[in-house]
């Protein structure tokens, strides 16, 4: 009889253990859950440089001795003014892949693509904190790559790049913010899709954009799909039902989370944005 009690308080021990330690795992590895870096050779970011004569590979020196990789899109037409445009991207997007898009669609802006930590040939490896601190760096650093300064500078991030444009809104200036795909907070997003989960316990990654809406300083461009599984649009009105700045807001019927960029209103938007900057 002791020996069948045991085999009964054994299996629920053994259980235990098994979802203590699937626990640990998903703490301790939960980047590779969240961020899927695609990186490009030498060889290929001197085809896309050459490939695209508004191109010209930019890399920046990070904390850690790490460098960060990207190119810097001239204007095509001159306007007088030196004007910025600042992409940060969602977690599966190498940055060269905006180059053709940006390039035909952006002609008298500049834009910085510069690949987060892991993506591209950035080195090192993502975490929210040295991405925020990237990011940061990044803004002051480039202020004075143009002569004169700069007259007007636009932070954009998608998806989980939204989360970091906000963060640099809010600690420097911005003549404007576009919001593609926002959420409130990825422990928000994380715990809808794993609600079987104690999300708010094993979420080491923030991204609490909610948070900081209000200490951004111009005005807000936010794209949305109303097909968007990723991040409902539910997300999107918790992260703005609070926002008190000035707000246009462009819900594109049809897409979802992934396809916006395919849609015409999302470059019309954009650029009718970046026309008042």
């Amino acid at each position: 009889m002791t020996v069948v009690m045991n085999k009964w308080l054994l299996a629920p021990l053994i259980l235990l253990a098994i979802i203590g330690l699937l626990f640990i795992l998903l703490y301790f590895f939960q980047a590779r859950l969240i961020f899927f870096p695609q990186s490009i050779t030498q060889h290929e970011a001197e085809q896309i440089t050459g490939q695209y004569e508004r191109a010209e590979e930019i890399s920046f020196h990070a904390d850690g001795g790490n460098q960060l990789h990207g190119w810097l899109l001239h204007p095509e037409q001159e306007t007088g003014k030196n004007r910025l445009l600042i992409y940060y991207g969602g977690n599966a997007e190498e940055l060269s892949a905006q180059i053709p898009m940006m390039t035909e669609r952006l002609d008298d802006w500049s834009v910085l693509l510069v690949n987060y930590r892991g993506y591209g040939k950035s080195e090192g490896r993502p975490e929210e904190e040295n991405l925020y601190n990237d990011a940061l760096l990044i803004y002051d650093v480039i202020q004075d790559e143009f002569d004169n300064g700069l007259d007007s500078t636009v932070l954009m991030g998608r998806s989980i790049g939204t989360g970091i444009a906000t963060k640099v809104a809010a600690e420097r200036h911005a003549d404007g913010l576009v919001l593609v795909s926002p959420f409130d907070s990825l422990e928000e997003v994380a715990s809808r899709h794993y609600s079987f989960l104690p999300v708010s316990l094993l979420l080491r990654f923030s991204f609490d954009s909610v948070s900081r809406i209000n200490e951004i300083s111009g005005p807000l461009l936010v794209i949305t799909g109303d097909e968007d599984e990723i991040v409902p649009e539910s997300h999107t009105e918790a992260l703005l039902k609070d926002y008190t700045g000035s707000l246009q807001y462009e819900q594109l019927q049809g897409r979802g989370h992934n396809d916006l960029h395919l849609d015409p209103q999302f470059w019309k938007a954009l650029r009718e944005f970046l026309r008042s900057k």
